[in-house]
């Protein structure tokens, strides 16, 4: 029998995930009305595109992929924000279910320039260095990271910008779901650990002066839109609830949250992320860094930065 790369690595992801077809339901589930479901981190998408306008030409349109991308809502607020300074973006959104893909806008404005891709990010459909940088929102969790920081190595050109944002495990158990809603915590073993990201990272020597940034992020909610974001399923982490264990489950967040908060129309729920930023290195810099003694890894929230070295 011959088995084919993307059966190779569909094998990987449904085997790390444990999941396969269930998340296929899922997104199938959730397609139409994602947007809806889902926040949009604004101050973060205003940091990326800050990164995005050192790295841009005044003659060139800055060529960016977003992996994991869904129905492309953070690519498209990336490059909306980035026009707002000036950097004009070409874009591609790239998902494996071409469901998502499918959900994106009909239509963009003249400033946003954006196409769809259905690919694996662990096989990435692209030529050498075909982009500028290279985004992840809120996805890595659903891919094979070696596979995936493999593919991103090879069609991002040198000097261009890997961009990761993602939850730790440790920063979902203090989400509100975490905190209150019966095993949301427990069920989520996809996430990647900080020690994870960066024992991947250091085994790519393409990349270097990888950095991981803490982005506090904290929402104001109401009782009624939680409960109705769960039963959407907002996170495919529901999608490891029956039926009757996610009402039973939301019952129960409901009577916790009631008694944690005097005011349900005003529920402050903590949405930590990390966002990883790692350099695409030719030889030549990956060196000089390594002459110079130039960190490696350096962690940083807010205005403190201490520095420490990836992990050999």
């Amino acid at each position: 029998m011959v088995v084919t790369y993307e059966a190779f690595f569909l094998t990987m992801r449904y085997s790390r995930e444990s999941l396969g077809p269930s998340i296929d339901r899922h997104f199938r589930l959730v397609a139409a009305h994602y947007r809806q479901l889902r926040d949009l981190d604004h101050r973060t998408i205003r940091y990326v595109a800050n990164l995005l306008s050192k790295i841009s030409k005044p003659t060139n349109k800055l060529r960016l992929l977003e992996v994991g991308a869904g129905t492309g809502r953070y690519a498209e607020a990336v490059i909306d924000t980035a026009a707002e300074h000036g950097v004009v973006c070409w874009g591609v959104a790239c998902d494996a279910r071409k469901i998502m893909v499918g959900k994106g806008p009909i239509a963009h404005g003249a400033e946003i320039q954006l196409s769809r891709v259905v690919g694996l990010a662990e096989l990435l459909p692209f030529r050498v260095a075909a982009f500028d940088a290279v985004l992840s929102f809120n996805a890595v969790h659903h891919f094979e990271i070696d596979a995936f920081l493999l593919g991103v190595a090879r069609v991002l050109r040198a000097g261009g910008l890997l961009i990761v944002y993602t939850r730790t495990p440790e920063q979902n158990r203090r989400t509100v779901w975490g905190r209150f809603f019966p095993g949301f915590a427990e069920r989520e073993t996809r996430l990647y650990g900080g020690d994870e990201l960066r024992a991947a990272l250091a085994q790519r020597p393409e990349f270097y002066k990888a950095r991981l940034h803490v982005r506090p992020w904290t929402l104001r909610k109401t009782l009624s839109r939680l409960v109705d974001q769960a039963r959407g399923h907002c996170y495919s982490t529901f999608s490891l609830y029956t039926p009757a264990e996610l009402e039973a489950a939301l019952e129960v967040f409901e009577q916790r949250l009631i008694a944690a908060y005097h005011d349900p129309t005003a529920i402050t729920a903590q949405n930590d992320h990390v966002l990883i930023v790692a350099g695409r290195g030719d030889e030549r810099s990956r060196l000089r860094a390594s002459d110079t003694g130039a960190p490696a890894w350096s962690e940083r929230r807010g205005r403190v930065s201490p520095v420490r070295r990836l992990p050999v």
